[in-house]
């Protein structure tokens, strides 16, 4: 259970609860979503326990990769554009990435002739990949457990805020790493955006390592409590997951201020957001019925966050589930709703089953594979309930 990492209150209106089946996991597991009913904050509570979310937080190979799909490339350049746009920084600063990733991001530095450049990475598989695709220095770690003699210049949080429970020790850390007058650029998802439009994928927003959902007032109040002013702001659109992001540039200054702005956006662009999602969700609910009702042979492809939503918001587990594939080769083994996970050549054994893709972001590319490399002739069922 958590407090309010902003104003630290206790009094919390439920928003949404969001339940996951993962693989490995025995049970579903959920978080609820809330707002602080002080100043505004939404954030997941009832996270999962510490051992589950170590289930979770596998060595995910899919996310590994030296080639960025084109949307993701676009997603890193923007976000680079940004902070040359607000700023007029020398190549010779010191520069900080947090959650570096794969160094995607943090090789627009490099290109563009910043020579002073770390990044930290708590998984060791991707810091390695940093390491060997841009010749990066990336140290593994986390925001709280990385040490340095030094202070920056310019410290970058791209996709990490959502992600962390202690906020305030953490922004805490970041304060303590930057130089008097030093820049921090942080990207996280703008919830104020969340409801305007229908979601591409039902509850995409809601992911279980998603837990903080930042307006720019909930941002500002963060960032100034820890001693930040902001000097711009922007909500970006980006297509490859079909959402906004907030791009935020802040200065560590003495005379920050420190009063609350209630956050007046983001619980009513959640709960629209989850309005939004159930509409979206009930036409591939009511063809998974059909699933259930003929109890044909079905192949899910993916065994992802998507997957653990539908187990657990539709009557998938009810459909005669013959095979779960995942190119991951860390799920492979495992179990999902009693079923064991394959490699993707096990679908050879089920000529005729059919094939129900759960993936939005990467659908095309599974439907290329499945004629190309497969050569598959049976049905094939997308969330638009339409082939691709």
């Amino acid at each position: 259970m958590r407090i309010c990492e902003i104003c630290s209150s206790v009094d919390l209106a439920p928003l949404h609860r969001q339940h996951f089946l993962f693989p490995g996991l025995p049970y579903p597991i959920h978080y609820d979503v809330v707002a602080c009913r002080s100043c505004g904050f939404s954030f997941a509570n009832d996270i999962p326990d510490q051992s589950s979310l170590n289930q979770f937080y596998q060595a995910a190979e899919h996310h590994l990769h030296t080639a960025l799909p084109p949307g993701l490339q676009r997603i890193h350049g923007n976000f680079f554009q940004f902070i040359l746009s607000q700023t007029a920084l020398s190549p010779q600063i010191d520069i900080l990435d947090i959650g570096s990733g794969m160094g995607h991001f943090l090789q627009h530095f490099k290109a563009a002739g910043f020579t002073s450049l770390l990044g930290t990475e708590p998984s060791p598989a991707a810091a390695q990949l940093a390491r060997e695709t841009y010749g990066l220095e990336i140290q593994t770690a986390t925001v709280n457990t990385f040490n340095s003699n030094k202070t920056f210049d310019l410290i970058t949080l791209c996709g990490v805020l959502e992600h962390i429970a202690d906020l305030r020790q953490s922004i805490a850390k970041v304060a303590a790493l930057l130089r008097d007058g030093g820049y921090l650029f942080i990207a996280v998802p703008d919830t104020a955006a969340f409801g305007k439009a229908p979601p591409t994928e039902a509850f995409l927003e809601f992911a279980l390592e998603h837990i903080n959902f930042f307006s720019t007032n909930s941002l500002d109040n963060l960032l100034r409590h820890g001693g930040f002013t902001r000097t711009a702001i922007e909500s970006q659109h980006n297509d490859f997951y079909d959402n906004h992001y907030l791009l935020a540039l802040y200065r560590k200054t003495p005379e920050a201020k420190t009063g609350p702005l209630l956050d007046t956006e983001a619980s009513a662009s959640i709960m629209a957001y989850a309005d939004l999602s159930r509409k979206k969700l009930q036409p591939l609910a009511e063809r998974i019925v059909r699933l259930v009702e003929t109890q044909e042979p079905v192949i899910i492809w993916g065994a992802g966050a998507l997957t653990s939503r539908l187990l657990c918001d539709t009557r998938l587990g009810e459909a005669n589930i013959r095979s779960i594939v995942d190119r991951n080769r860390n799920l492979q083994g495992k179990t999902l709703n009693g079923v064991c996970i394959s490699a993707p050549e096990s679908i050879n054994g089920l000529p005729g089953a059919t094939i129900f893709i759960a993936s939005t972001t990467y659908a095309a590319e599974i439907k290329a594979s499945l004629k190309d490399q497969f050569f598959w002739t049976g049905d094939i069922i997308t969330l638009t309930n339409e082939p691709l």
